[in-house]
């Protein structure tokens, strides 16, 4: 059982022929992700994963893709000790590109898988924007 538990959203929009992708760039530590957070008590995977993003880039309808969950587990150093960190995945369908911002975060981009696995850090999380893309070609 990990000692955190975090659900986000791997959130895509259409544009013509391409794909894009919302990440969004921390204000604390300048890495670029997806809007993900931590679970609150009594909360669902999902129910996190739509609340975060509904606080961290203030998109309240957004469709989740039945089916997509992507797992990543990690530790984090927290108040001088080390933590196991499960992150949580969904994938969802974005109806507009209208983007507001929490104070969380100090930039959002909408890119191509290119771009995204230009600017992500994490071989780890660009992998699950990989698979985002493949499961959006399938669909």
């Amino acid at each position: 059982m990990p000692d955190l538990k975090a659900a986000g959203a791997i959130c895509y929009l259409k544009d013509g022929k391409h794909t894009l992708f919302l990440i969004l760039r921390s204000a604390k530590h300048g890495e670029w992700g997806p809007p993900k957070g931590h679970a609150s008590t009594g909360e669902t995977e999902v129910e996190t994963a739509a609340r975060e993003l509904y606080e961290e880039a203030g998109i309240r309808r957004a469709r989740f893709a039945p089916g997509f969950r992507e797992v990543l587990k990690y530790s984090v150093e927290k108040k001088g000790k080390t933590q196991d960190k499960e992150v949580v995945y969904f994938l969802c369908e974005l109806e507009s590109d209208e983007i507001k911002l929490s104070v969380e975060h100090n930039e959002a981009h909408l890119g191509t898988l290119d771009e995204v696995e230009q600017m992500v850090q994490h071989e780890d999380m660009k992998d699950v924007f990989r698979k985002a893309a493949k499961a959006i070609k399938k669909s």
